[in-house]
């Protein structure tokens, strides 16, 4: 019998399924192994939106498409195992740019040095020059690329964008399908950043970089951006790259250059974009006015990797919408936005990441679910996850720990809501696996952040980890209006749980019946008191909340604190408080009528705030009865939140008494 149970997201991949067997993986107990599951087991579910002012688009990685267990190798040694995915299932409407990772750069003295200098020689580049990183899976290759067989090992022969197999080859495919997808070039990232800091110091070093990248755009001009992905200047990155003060300065020199190379070699149309730490610590080593005053266009800010085993020193999130007041790294998107546009960034020039893949903790044990709190033991060796130790990749998280057709985890996991946060995870109370994770539902959160902030869009980190079920939820966070359905998204957006559990209940005995109670005498008018409560600075507020301040009325558009109504910086467009004018004396209460021992009594309990409902509890609310439809607290029934399609209440009309 299969792991993995085949349903309208997912579908069983033999090859996956063999090497569960052969290593005797099983999702709900293993907390310490990979599954090394094929991106072959998620169905491609893409829908169609229309496209509107705002982007979506994603890293592609030209590694995603190897998996030696596929004919004719048929290896399933646990090492040569790999992702397996077909660059021709995507579909080339869903976004609107791929980003091809990875370019590195000659001379890197880092973790990826040997794979550099090989390149270097296959590609015929020098020192000092962006380089493409594996000549068979870039220019050579077939499977999963969209050709049918090897042609030749003539690497130069190849590497041109006429001629070019592997994963260039199969861009220019996706390219010609649609001509409006625009495509970047990645330079660095996390393992091949170690020479930013020698090149943009040097200005001789600046234009042989600068040279080698006008060379790559000659050959494959198909591309019309670039993605420089130094991490992280001025700031500490992966072990041994080199950094100091000097690096903000210098950077705003190398996109200078690199723009003035692009103009003089005619192409101005190419775009330089950054991919940026979204810890502002980190971000503030980047002089972004002076980098957008120098020709660089976006900032992809890498909202994600907030939280990961073994550095994190306990559980939190990793790539959450807003600080929970819990964590103390304070890290999350509105954070980084909050400071962008604090030192005047256009906010459409920026970019916020969604994660395909999750942060995993093992031995975990959880104290508070929202705000998410707890601890967790990294212990020695590895931690699960799909290839790398602690990191889930979306297609294996929706196979084997999230069902998100009938909402819920797989495997012995519970879905989890820490709101004030507002992010989800997954988590196994007998394995003690823990997964920080974006779902559908927060990443819909992070569309609809992008248009209530004048964002630019959203990217992700990676398009082949998707599987197209984030990419829909994102075009409907944007407010894309959908032309074409392939999946139903609704279902998608639920909560989890996100109230910690508190001590059984047992049965209470019945309660004697209770004489009618004497009429109450009638009471004095209360004075005049306020329409809503009264603005505090302490209090987090969440978009839709209501309060009053110094003789007006102010509506929270989205997530607030200390940010105070009525001030330049709480009110006003694209600030969190809306002015919805003054209030006026509340009528006094008239006296309260007697009560009638013999009132009717309601058909079904009335609906309580504190009280948590499970799917198919009945109460009374304002006249009306509600059904709950799934695991709900504190979501008013009759209120746009609480009740209609995709909420937890289903209005069944009103009640009659007696």
């Amino acid at each position: 019998m299969s792991v993995v149970k085949t349903d309208s997201l997912v579908q069983v991949d033999q090859y996956s399924e063999q090497e569960y067997a052969q290593n005797g993986f099983v999702p709900r107990s293993t907390e310490s192994e990979l599954s090394y599951t094929s991106g072959r087991v998620a169905r491609p579910v893409y829908n169609k939106y229309e496209k509107n002012e705002f982007q979506v688009f994603g890293y592609y990685t030209d590694w995603s498409q190897y998996d030696s267990r596929l004919p004719p190798e048929s290896d399933f040694t646990s090492t040569n195992c790999g992702r397996g995915i077909d660059m021709m299932t995507l579909d080339v409407e869903a976004y609107d740019k791929i980003i091809l990772g990875f370019v590195g750069i000659v001379g890197d003295a880092g973790e990826e040095k040997d794979t550099i200098d090989k390149a270097a020689i296959d590609f015929e580049r020098k020192t000092d020059e962006p380089t493409f990183c594996d000549s068979w899976g870039d220019v050579l290759s077939y499977t999963n690329c969209g050709f049918s067989q090897w042609v030749t090992n003539d690497v130069m022969l190849m590497f041109h964008q006429e001629s070019a197999q592997g994963v260039l080859g199969g861009l220019r495919k996706l390219h010609e399908r649609n001509p409006a997808l625009r495509l970047s070039m990645s330079i660095g990232g996390w393992t091949m950043s170690q020479a930013f800091h020698f090149i943009a110091a040097d200005a001789t070093k600046r234009a042989t970089f600068c040279n080698g990248v006008i060379d790559l755009f000659k050959r494959f001009p198909m591309f019309n951006e670039i993605d420089l992905d130094w991490e992280y200047p001025g700031a500490p990155g992966n072990t041994g790259n080199t950094y100091s003060d000097a690096d903000t300065a210098n950077y705003v020199l190398l996109v200078g250059d690199l723009k003035q190379a692009f103009v003089a070699a005619g192409r101005d149309d190419v775009r330089i974009s950054i991919a940026a730490s979204a810890n502002v610590d980190a971000l503030r080593k980047t002089d972004i006015p002076a980098m957008l005053a120098a020709g660089m266009y976006g900032i992809n800010l890498m909202t994600y990797d907030f939280f990961g085993t073994p550095w994190s020193p306990e559980l939190a999130h990793h790539t959450n919408l807003h600080p929970n007041g819990v964590d103390v790294s304070n890290w999350s998107v509105d954070t980084a936005i909050r400071y962008l546009r604090e030192i005047g960034t256009p906010m459409n020039r920026v970019f916020i990441g969604y994660a395909s893949y999750s942060r995993n903790a093992r031995n975990a044990d959880i104290s508070s679910l929202s705000p998410l709190a707890g601890t967790y033991v990294p212990g020695v060796g590895t931690t699960t996850g799909t290839f790398e130790s602690g990191t889930t990749e979306w297609y294996d998280t929706i196979a084997n720990y999230l069902d998100l057709e009938n909402q819920r985890g797989r495997n012995g996991f519970s879905v989890y809501t820490d709101e004030i946060a507002d992010a989800d995870y997954l988590y196994n109370p007998d394995s003690k696996l823990f997964m920080s994770l974006d779902t559908p539902r927060t990443v819909k959160a992070k569309g609809d952040y992008v248009v209530k902030n004048g964002l630019g869009g959203l990217f992700t980190w990676t398009i082949d980890q998707n599987g197209a079920v984030l990419v829909n939820a994102a075009r409907e966070g944007l407010g894309c209006a959908i032309k074409q359905q392939t999946i139903d998204m609704e279902p998608f957006y639920f909560k989890g749980i996100n109230v910690t559990p508190i001590d059984p209940i047992f049965p209470i005995d019945p309660i004697d019946p209770i004489d009618p109670i004497d009429p109450i005498d009638p009471i004095d008018p209360i004075a005049p008191h306020l329409p809503y409560p009264k603005w505090d600075a302490t209090t987090i507020y969440t978009g839709g909340e209501t309060v009053c301040w110094k003789g007006h009325v102010y509506f929270a558009q989205w997530w607030t604190q200390n940010e105070e109504p009525g001030t330049p910086a709480g009110t006003g467009e694209g600030k969190p408080w809306r002015d919805d004018g003054p209030y006026g004396p509340v009528d006094p209460v008239d006296p309260i009528d007697p009560v009638d021992p013999t009132a009717p009594d309601l058909p079904h309990p009335l609906w309580s705030q504190t009280t948590i409902y499970s799917g198919g509890e009945t109460v009374c609310w304002k006249e009306h009865v509600y059904f709950a439809q799934w695991w709900t607290q504190g979501e008013e029934p009759g209120t746009p939140a609480g009740t209609g399609e995709g909420k937890p209440w289903r209005d069944d009309g009103p009640y009659r008494q007696g």
